[in-house]
């Protein structure tokens, strides 16, 4: 019995000795000898998406199947030996010799797309699809892995668009708000006030049920039943101050729709789908909250609305087509004009988010509050407006 374990040992240890050395040598012998793939081929296919195609040597192949024979060795257990501690013979001959080569190939393609990415500057996104072409002992491993690119963006003159497009427009800030619009909202609450004090009169269980409910007079009282105000003045004064706002923020929006919508369509740009997709995701997990802050449950929701979460994404599509295009057009622009947020006051919302929200990721807040600004920046910039970059006043929260 000793002989038989010090002879699986030697076996063993040989074995190790083998790859050791083979590493070594891989190390210390030219860049050509190290690479870890060959007979690389890449094709640009649509979608903003390319094939790789290529080969992992056969010296390679024999250094990840030695890795991958370790991996699988210390999950194996087998009558009469611990955890990780089956010979190595035992392994193969438990595991198959098919089933070591297929996790030889995932770690070595793994290493060869990471190489392949860096040694061609590839600016791939998304999780890439591999397929293992040829698979054999004591043979090179084909594959071809299909993965999405960063889109190439043809910009238009988009200043000269935006320019344009907002001259069709009336400047936001010249707005003010009549009388006449004051007066229309003063009598749309006098009856929404008037509706309430109906309903509750009805509610009561009493004989003036069927007497006629007036809505009440727009005076100081009327100011005053509407919440903390003085009086009727008091009342208009805010009122006008709050349309005004709501007035120039509808015109903003109005105006930088069609300043977007002409950039898009003049951009050139082929869609990746994984960006696509990611936009249907936000928007499915945005609708969810809603629906949930609602007090609604969203199986039901869809149930009685008659549609399945796919039938949203596909009525969705479009614009989340729309909203990939313009976060990649607002990206390139801010690249191609050297638009960023100022350091201090990004640190500064960046560290007032993670205090409202401590559960959140740091990096991932990073991330989306610097695509929110540089996004604002962008859109300042096409505008014409000056948006000042400084720390922000939250004392208000």
């Amino acid at each position: 019995m000793r002989k038989a374990m010090r002879s699986r040992l030697e076996s063993d240890l040989l074995r190790f000795v083998r790859i050791h050395a083979m590493l070594v040598g891989m190390s210390n012998t030219t860049e050509s000898v190290q690479k870890s793939y060959t007979a690389l081929t890449i094709t640009n296919k649509p979608g903003s998406s390319i094939e790789l195609s290529a080969e992992i040597p056969t010296d390679v192949v024999l250094v990840y199947r030695f890795k991958a024979l370790e991996k699988v060795r210390r999950e194996v257990e087998l009558p009469g030996f611990r955890k990780g501690h089956v010979p190595v013979e035992m392994v193969e001959k438990h595991v198959g010799e098919q089933a070591l080569m297929e996790e030889a190939a995932e770690l070595a393609i793994s290493r060869a797309y990471a190489d392949i990415v860096v040694d061609n500057k590839l600016d791939v996104i998304g999780h890439p699809a591999v397929t293992v072409t040829k698979l054999a002992p004591g043979n090179p491993i084909g594959f071809k892995i299909v993965s999405a690119v960063y889109p190439t963006v043809d910009l238009p003159d988009y200043r000269a668009l935006a320019t344009k497009e907002l001259k069709k427009h009336d400047n936001p800030e010249t707005l003010t708000v009549s009388d006449a619009d004051l007066d229309a909202e003063l009598k749309r609450l006098q009856g929404m006030l008037g509706e309430m004090t109906k309903q509750a009169a009805q509610n009561e269980n009493d004989e003036n049920n069927d007497k006629k409910v007036e809505s009440p007079e727009i005076n100081d009282d009327f100011a005053r039943m509407l919440g903390d105000f003085t009086g009727l003045d008091d009342l208009k004064d805010k009122m006008r101050d709050k349309m005004l706002v709501e007035k120039k923020t509808k015109a903003y929006e109005v105006r930088r729709l069609a300043m977007v919508d002409r950039i898009i369509e003049k951009t050139k740009i082929e869609l990746p789908e994984v960006f696509v997709e990611g936009e249907l995701d936000q928007m499915v997990a945005g609708f969810k909250e809603r629906v949930v802050r609602a007090g609604l449950v969203m199986d039901e929701y869809l149930k009685q609305a008659g549609k399945t979460i796919e039938d949203l994404r596909k009525d969705w599509r479009v614009d989340a087509e729309k909203r990939a295009k313009l976060q990649i057009i607002l990206a390139e622009i801010a690249k191609k004009d050297a638009i960023q947020p100022n350091e201090d006051r990004l640190t500064r919302e960046i560290a007032h988010v993670l205090e409202h929200y401590p559960d959140a990721e740091e990096p991932a807040v990073r991330a989306y509050i610097t695509s929110q600004m540089t996004n604002e920046l962008v859109f300042a910039s096409l505008e014409g407006r000056e948006l000042v970059n400084e720390e922000p006043d939250h004392d208000h929260e």
